[in-house]
C-alpha cells in the first residue's frame, strides 16, 4: 500500500493532518512521526519510517519541542532528496519558512485545510505519473524527462517547450546526481521511481511558472482581467482544461487551447488596443455582452495586461514602465511571465536578477 509519512513534533496537530487526509485519501497509509528525545538516532528512525512504496513526506520545519535537538525539517529535506522521496515543508511560524520552494522541494501550506487539499493533490499527481511509467517500458526509452512528460501528458509536439524548463535539473541537486552514480539492485525500479521524481517535479515548476500550462491567476494575467476565474468566463475556456496529473492543486487551462478560444473572439470586435491583454478583455467583454472586472495595476489602471510575474503574483504588460523580459529567474520556457519593474529594480543590484 502507498504511504505518506507526516512529520511533527506537534502530535495534536500531526493527528488532526493524518485525519483528514485519511478522509480524502482512504486509499492511503498514512504514517505519523513524533521525534522526541527518545530517538537517539534520528536518522534511524526516519529510515525505518519509509519505504519503497513511501510515495510522499511532509513536515514540520521545526521539530526540537519533544527534545530532538538540532532536528529540523531541512534535514528530513535532505534525507527524502537522497532517497528520491518528494517531500513538501511547512512553518506554523509565521514567515520562518521562504514562500518558493525550491526545485526539489514542495511548500506545503500551513492552514490544515489548505494543507490537505494540497498534500491530496500532490500525492495524486506523483501517483498519476508513477503508474503512467508502469503502463510502457518506451517511457524509459526516451531522450530526456521532457520527452517523457510530453508523451505522458499526450502531447508529444510540446517536447521542445517543456524542454526549456529542463535544463537545469542537473544542477540543481547534489543528492540527485549521487543517486544517478549508484548500481542499484533493481535497475528498472530504481530508475522508475527515479524518473517519476524528475518528471513529477517537473511538471510542477511547469504548472508554477506559466507557459504551455496556465494557472486561473495567469490566465486572469493573460486576459486582463480581475474576473477571468467568473463562471462565464472559465465556461468559455472549458475546452482548453487540463486534466493532467495535479490537476486537483488548483485549475488550470492549455495555453494553446486558451488561444483557440481567443483567436474566434477577437474575431468579431475591431478595437485598438495597446496590448494583447486588452484586446483579450474586450473579446470576452463583447462575447457576455458586460464588462470585466479590470485587475489592479496603478500604471495603466488594469487597461493593459497578458503576462504574469511570478514574484509579485501581478498581472504585467510590455510597457517599460510595468515589467522586464524573462531572466536566469524565470524558465525559458515560460513564455507568459515577465518580472514587474519595481520588483526587478529594487531587487535586480543585490541578487543579480
Amino acid at each position: 500500500m502507498r504511504s505518506i509519512l507526516l512529520i511533527d513534533d506537534t502530535k495534536a496537530a500531526i493527528d488532526q493532518l493524518a485525519t483528514s487526509l485519511g478522509e480524502v485519501l482512504p486509499e492511503v497509509e498514512i504514517r505519523k512521526w513524533v521525534p522526541t528525545q527518545a530517538d537517539v538516532d534520528a536518522r534511524a528512525a526516519f529510515d525505518s519510517m519509509i519505504d519503497e512504496e513511501t510515495t510522499l513526506v511532509i513536515t514540520d520545519f521545526d521539530l526540537t519541542s519533544q527534545g530532538q535537538t538540532g532536528l529540523f525539517g531541512a534535514s528530513v529535506v535532505a534525507w527524502c532528496q537522497q532517497a528520491g522521496i518528494p517531500v513538501g515543508d511547512y512553518s506554523r511560524k509565521l514567515d520562518s519558512l521562504p514562500k518558493a520552494p525550491e526545485l526539489f522541494e514542495l511548500r506545503v501550506p500551513s492552514d490544515p485545510d489548505a494543507a490537505t487539499a494540497y498534500i491530496a493533490g500532490v500525492f495524486r499527481g506523483f501517483q498519476d505519473i508513477s503508474d503512467a511509467l508502469k503502463v510502457s517500458d518506451k517511457l524509459f526509452e526516451m531522450r530526456s524527462p521532457a520527452a517523457v512528460l510530453a508523451n505522458i501528458l499526450g502531447q508529444p509536439e510540446i517536447e521542445s517547450q517543456l524542454a526549456l524548463y529542463a535544463v537545469r535539473i542537473g544542477s540543481a541537486s547534489g543528492a540527485l546526481m549521487d543517486r544517478v552514480m549508484e548500481k542499484p539492485s533493481h535497475l528498472l525500479e530504481a530508475k522508475r521511481r527515479m524518473l517519476a521524481y524528475i518528471v513529477g517535479h517537473l511538471l510542477l515548476n511547469i504548472l508554477r511558472f506559466p507557459g504551455p500550462i496556465l494557472s486561473v491567476r495567469a490566465l486572469k494575467a493573460y486576459v486582463a482581467s480581475d474576473e477571468a476565474d467568473a463562471a462565464d468566463v472559465i465556461g468559455l475556456f472549458g475546452s482548453a482544461r487540463y486534466q493532467g496529473p495535479f490537476r486537483d492543486l488548483e485549475q488550470y487551462f492549455w495555453l494553446s487551447g486558451v488561444d483557440m478560444v481567443l483567436e474566434e473572439l477577437v474575431k468579431a470586435v475591431d478595437y485598438e488596443t495597446e496590448t494583447s491583454g486588452e484586446l483579450y478583455r474586450r473579446a470576452l467583454e463583447n462575447r457576455l455582452s458586460r464588462p470585466l472586472t479590470r485587475h489592479a495595476c496603478n500604471r495603466c489602471d488594469g487597461k493593459n495586461g497578458g503576462f504574469f510575474c511570478p514574484f509579485t503574483e501581478r498581472t504585467v504588460c510590455v510597457r517599460g514602465d510595468c515589467s522586464v523580459g524573462s531572466n536566469s529567474w524565470i524558465p525559458q520556457g515560460a513564455r507568459l511571465c515577465r518580472i514587474e519593474r519595481d520588483f526587478f529594480d529594487e531587487w535586480s543590484p543585490i541578487l543579480g536578477l
